[in-house]
């Protein structure tokens, strides 16, 4: 498990792991080294830590857009910093990113997933083979992209990396297994 070392210029202070170090109040110029760095690093270009800096909470969704006194004896704000970068999150449409490998995706989106290749992978044989256009089995590579790219995005939703996916018989896993909830180390719950 990685460590991790922060400091504000004066003394540093760790080793701690990946998650306790969300805990500490880290600003974006907080000094961050962890084994691998060649040098320390400010927080916000370290990229598992990129995300407490770009998040910021959803609006408070209450009948009269106030809290009642209920609400506030257990609400304690987390401290936020503003950045350029700062924006509000928007819940993202399926198969918004279907090539990228970063972030989390739903059961569904999955499934369909599957279900396209195998719909495109069938198509894309009957061609092949038949030998009229033998230069479209180059749509294996898009193809088999986009299916490693939706399953290393399941993996992440259930808290493991997309490494994962090659386990046999894990992609079944995948297909049946709840999601993390919450926020985990590869990004928001994409059931928002």
């Amino acid at each position: 498990m990685k460590k991790y070392f922060y400091s504000n210029g004066q003394e540093k202070e760790g080793p701690v792991t990946l998650g306790e170090l969300k805990q500490k109040d880290i600003q974006p110029k907080t000094l961050i080294w962890h084994e691998g760095l060649d040098d320390w690093k400010e927080a916000d270009s370290v990229e598992e830590l990129r995300e407490l800096f770009e998040l910021s909470p959803p609006p408070l969704d209450t009948e009269d857009d106030t809290l009642n006194a209920t609400d506030t004896k257990d609400f304690k704000p987390e401290k936020q910093t503003v950045t350029e970068s700062s924006h509000t999150v928007r819940k993202q449409g399926m198969f918004s990113n279907p090539f990228s490998f970063d972030g989390r995706i739903r059961r569904t989106e999955y499934g369909i997933s599957l279900i396209i290749y195998v719909v495109v992978a069938a198509f894309v044989n009957v061609i092949v083979e038949s030998g009229e256009a033998p230069i479209i089995g180059l749509a294996y590579i898009p193809m088999l992209w986009f299916l490693w790219a939706q399953g290393a995005k399941r993996c992440h939703d259930l808290g493991n990396n997309g490494w994962w996916q090659i386990i046999p018989f894990y992609g079944l896993w995948m297909i049946f297994q709840n999601g993390q909830p919450g926020i985990n180390e590869y990004g928001r719950n994409p059931k928002g």
